[in-house]
């Protein structure tokens, strides 16, 4: 897990900042076209906070942010993350102590 998603500074910028900035600031700006997908995927959806949402985004990124990815997997991990009701930034700060690895692999 990237260090940066757990900075209170970080943390603070989650509250108010867009998903894409999100994505901007964990892969210093090297936004794809499969980012651009992959955020659409979840922007519609509506069943976590924005700020979750920014953490979510930020720890999907911070492991996979300028490598080839399903692009669907963003999706799969933002339901998975609606699934198990997390609402709070702390609540969010635990399950980006998980292995996405095998989070992932668990929902495919």
């Amino acid at each position: 897990m990237n260090r940066q998603i757990t900075d209170p500074e970080f943390l603070s910028f989650c509250e108010t900042a867009k998903p894409i900035e999100v994505v901007e600031k964990i892969t210093d700006h090297n936004i794809r076209g499969l980012e651009n997908i992959a955020l659409r995927s979840i922007s519609t959806r509506n069943k976590l906070p924005a700020n979750v949402v920014n953490l979510l985004v930020a720890y999907f990124y911070s492991h996979y942010g300028n490598q080839v990815y399903n692009r669907n997997d963003l999706a799969r991990l933002y339901d998975y993350w609606a699934s198990k009701d997390v609402r709070t930034m702390a609540k969010a700060s635990e399950m980006v102590q998980e292995d996405i690895e095998e989070v992932l692999k668990s929902l495919k």
